[in-house]
């Protein structure tokens, strides 16, 4: 389901903006903030938290300037990709202090691979489990210990039924076995490193209607145990009829999400995190579903903490941009949100 997006929004711990924006002013960065957490503690276990992902981040924050003057908050989580032999490779304190200094905690999706495929010298064997690229493990870990502030690493997400990503159980060979041991070898170097401060998201895919019996034995294969994961991860997509996905129709954010919900559930009783969000606006009403989404929905799900908008344009148009009615909708239900946890 390609780039995951976890902006996920934290108020800045220090102050609060004087004065609240008129309508004209609001921005998505200002009806995506939530309620007071320090950013010492990262996601607050009692509360909801929203963010968007935008692909720009953490390089161009130009478009947060504005929602900073005007908002009530700032926003928080900002998330973006690191590829391993890719974009953002190396290890960037900059990037997180200059996040830091925005008020946000990061999240970040830490991919092994170079951006080009099923490509074999990426397979878990190689590319983890060889050790050949320990050092280079070692460097982002000795980084974000240093750096100190939590940071939410979602590491090789949709690990399966993903023919594109070079890290999926049945591509080059990799088993769930491998996967497993994989997570633990790059853990252990993290522990190692002293880098406590580093929350680890395990994000599974989704399977169009496959049911909760079928996700369950799947799941539990791939997971690398509680003591090794922070957050569950899952990313909820309302495809529409023009896309399939493994279910080419239109969904509600509850049709989609019950069935992996309650694998996830049977499997680990760590809270959980939607990384990846969005609905097309072809087959029904995108603002409809967004506002269920925020007002309804998510609430039958009490052991989410955090969804994050995947606010770009790709395989269909997902951002919150493609229709006035849709950001209207975000603003609006959001902005509820704040003042309800206020």
């Amino acid at each position: 389901m390609g780039i995951a997006m976890l902006c996920m929004i934290l108020q800045s711990p220090f102050a609060r903006a004087a004065t609240a924006a008129t309508d004209d002013q609001m921005t998505l960065e200002q009806a995506a903030a939530t309620v007071p957490v320090p950013l010492s503690r990262g996601l607050d276990a009692a509360r909801l938290t929203l963010g968007v992902y935008r692909p720009g981040l953490p390089v161009d924050l130009s478009g947060l300037g504005a929602a900073n003057r005007s908002a009530h908050q700032p926003p928080s989580i900002m998330h973006w990709y690191a590829l391993w032999g890719g974009w953002k490779s190396a290890f960037s304190r900059v990037d997180l202090d200059a996040v830091s200094a925005h008020g946000s905690l990061p999240l970040i999706t830490w991919e092994p691979w170079a951006g080009t495929g099923p490509d074999p010298a990426w397979s878990l064997k190689t590319a983890v489990l060889s050790g050949t690229n320990d050092d280079y493990i070692a460097s982002w870990a000795r980084g974000l210990a240093s750096y100190g502030k939590p940071v939410l690493l979602r590491f090789a997400h949709e690990m399966h039924h993903q023919p594109n990503y070079p890290w999926a159980v049945g591509v080059n060979g990799n088993t769930a076995e491998d996967y497993v041991d994989a997570w633990k070898h790059v853990r252990a170097i993290f522990r190692q490193a002293g880098a406590t401060n580093v929350q680890w998201v395990w994000n599974p895919n989704t399977l169009g209607t496959a049911r909760a019996a079928t996700y369950q034995p799947l799941y539990q294969s791939l997971y690398p145990g509680d003591d090794e994961v922070d957050y569950l991860g899952l990313d909820i997509f309302n495809t529409g009829p023009l896309l399939d996905w493994g279910a080419p129709a239109w969904r509600s954010f509850s049709q989609i999400m019950a069935e992996p919900y309650t694998a996830l559930a049977a499997i680990s009783g760590k809270p959980i995190i939607l990384p990846e969000v969005s609905s097309t606006e072809t087959g029904g009403s995108k603002a409809q579903w967004i506002s269920d989404l925020l007002t309804v929905e998510v609430e039958r799900f009490p052991r989410v903490r955090a969804l994050v908008w995947f606010d770009v344009d790709k395989e269909q148009p997902w951002s919150l941009g493609s229709s006035a009615a849709s950001r209207q909708a975000w603003e609006s239900a959001s902005t509820a949100r704040i003042s309800r946890s206020s």
